[in-house]
C-alpha cells in the first residue's frame, strides 16, 4: 500500500483538510502495513527485530544479529541481489575482503562441485577459478582460456612429458609396479660435492662420469660382500693411439696406449694416481719405442729402471704401487700364435 497523507487543508481549520475519522483511518492503515512488515500481523509487531543506536538487531532463538554501520576508511559500494541472485561487498579496488573488525582473516566454507567437465564455468571469465568435477573426481583451475586439471598424490601414476627441475628425490625408486627396488640413492657426506652424471651420446653409448666441485674424483663400483662384478658383453679400455713425436708425453686419462709409430720413437709415462691403477701398452710394429719415467719409477725383477723398450710387436702390463710402476717378469715376453 502507498503511504496515505493526511490532508491539512489550505488554512487552519477552513474546512477543506481531511475529517478526524479520514484522518484516524489513514493513520490506522499506515501502521497496519508497517506492524505487517516489522511483526506477524496487523496488530503484533515482531519481538525479533528491533533497532537501537548500534542498529537493526535481529533476535535469533540464541543469539543475535546487529546490522550496524561502520565506517570502512574509503567508499564501500553493496549491492543488493540483482535477477542473477549475485550480492558482493567491493571495496573500490574490486576485492572482497573477509575479515573482521580487527583484521583477522575468516575461513571460508562452500562447495564448488559440477557434475561433468561440460558444466564448468567459461574459464576465460573466471580465470584463477577452481573447482571440483564429481564425475572426474579431479580438482581443476582456470587459466589461459581453459581448465586445467590439478594433480593429486592419491592418483597421480604416470604422466607424460613431466619435466622435474631439481627435485629431491626419496632414497628408493622402484619399477613401474612400485614393488621391486631399481636404484637406492644414498649420501655418506654431509658435505656433498661430487656426484654421477650420465650423458646421452648421439649414436654412441651412454657416458658415465663423476661431477661435482671437487677435482680428481673417479667412480668406483662395488659389489655387495662376496659379491662378483660381471660384465655382459664385450670389454674395452679408453686408450691414445700413439704416433707422435719423440718424448711427448703419454695421456694420463688413458689406460691403454696403442703404440703405431713407424721408425723409433720415446715417450714419457706419468706417476700413478691411486694404488692399483693399471696401464696396458701394446706396440703394433716391430720398430723400438722407449717409455720413458720419471727417475726410479719403474720397477721390475731386474730394476729398478727409468725406462723399458719394447723391440718388436708386443704387450706389456703395468702397475702402480703408490710410489712406483711394476711389471711382472713375463708380461715382455713375445707371444707366439700358431
Amino acid at each position: 500500500m502507498t503511504r496515505q497523507n493526511i490532508s491539512t487543508g489550505t488554512t487552519a481549520n477552513d474546512g477543506t483538510g481531511d475529517t478526524l475519522r479520514s484522518a484516524g483511518t489513514k493513520i490506522n492503515q499506515n501502521f497496519v502495513e508497517l506492524y505487517q512488515a516489522f511483526g506477524t500481523d496487523s496488530s503484533t509487531l515482531g519481538s525479533g527485530i528491533t533497532f537501537d543506536t548500534s542498529g537493526i538487531v535481529i533476535e535469533g532463538t540464541t543469539n543475535t544479529t546487529t546490522i550496524a554501520p561502520k565506517d570502512p576508511g574509503s567508499d564501500v559500494t553493496f549491492q543488493i541481489p540483482d535477477s542473477s541472485g549475485e550480492a558482493v561487498i567491493l571495496s573500490p579496488d574490486n576485492i572482497v575482503y573477509l575479515k573482521d573488525s580487527t583484521g583477522a582473516v575468516s575461513k571460508i566454507y562452500y562447495g564448488n562441485v559440477f557434475g561433468l567437465i561440460g558444466d564448468l564455468p567459461s574459464a576465460t571469465t573466471y580465470h584463477g577459478m577452481f573447482a571440483h568435477v564429481h564425475a572426474t573426481g579431479k580438482g581443476y583451475f582456470a587459466h589461459a582460456g581453459a581448465w586445467h586439471a590439478l594433480l593429486d598424490s592419491d592418483t597421480f601414476t604416470s604422466r607424460t612429458g613431466l619435466q622435474l627441475i631439481n627435485p629431491k628425490m626419496d632414497t628408493t625408486i622402484f619399477d613401474n609396479t612400485g614393488t621391486f627396488g631399481l636404484l637406492e640413492l644414498d649420501n655418506t657426506s654431509t658435505g656433498n660435492t661430487s656426484y654421477v652424471k650420465i650423458t646421452n651420446v648421439d649414436d654412441s653409448a651412454p657416458v658415465i662420469t663423476a661431477e661435482g666441485t671437487s677435482t680428481d674424483v673417479g667412480v668406483r663400483i662395488k659389489g655387495k660382500n662376496n659379491g662378483v662384478l660381471t660384465l655382459d658383453g664385450k670389454l674395452g679400455y679408453g686408450y691414445q693411439s700413439v704416433t707422435g713425436s719423440t718424448d711427448s708425453d703419454l695421456d694420463s686419462s688413458a689406460n691403454f696406449y696403442m703404440l703405431n709409430v713407424a721408425t723409433s720413437k720415446s715417450f714419457k709415462m706419468h706417476d700413478g694416481s691411486v694404488i692399483g691403477e693399471t696401464k696396458r701398452f701394446a706396440n703394433r710394429r716391430s720398430s723400438s719405442v722407449t717409455i720413458n719415467f720419471n727417475s726410479n719409477k719403474f720397477e721390475h725383477p731386474t730394476g729398478p729402471y727409468t725406462s723399458f723398450t719394447m723391440t718388436d710387436i708386443g704387450l706389456i702390463t703395468i702397475v702402480w704401487t703408490g710410489s712406483e710402476w711394476v711389471s711382472d717378469k713375463d708380461s715382455d715376453k713375445y707371444i707366439t700364435f700358431a
